[in-house]
């Protein structure tokens, strides 16, 4: 687990998820994303740079793409306006454990 709470790598339905970050140089997933989740990969990458509080929200948005893949709710995880809502709540959630 990285001091920011971001693990380096996770478990979801037997695979096995790892968390990279990626310096902006050599960041290939687009200008306008900071975030990606790679189905065919079992990878989550977010670019490197970012505040302690973005990479939470980008780490929280892309694992709710990552959750609905691997649940088969394909359709769902398209939904970029209901992934961004669903990882807000989950933000809110792991930030503020008792």
């Amino acid at each position: 687990m990285r001091a920011d709470g971001i693990p380096k790598s996770f478990q979801l339905a037997g695979h096995t998820i790892k968390v990279s970050f990626i310096p902006k140089t050599k960041w290939k997933n687009g200008k306008d994303a900071i975030g990606m989740w790679l189905p065919d990969e079992y990878r989550i990458e977010i670019v490197n740079g970012l505040s302690p509080t973005s990479r939470q929200q980008v780490f929280c948005h892309e694992l709710m793409h990552a959750l609905l893949d691997v649940a088969c709710y394909h359709k769902m995880s398209e939904d970029e306006i209901l992934v961004d809502r669903l990882a807000h709540l989950l933000a809110q959630a792991m930030t503020s454990f008792a």
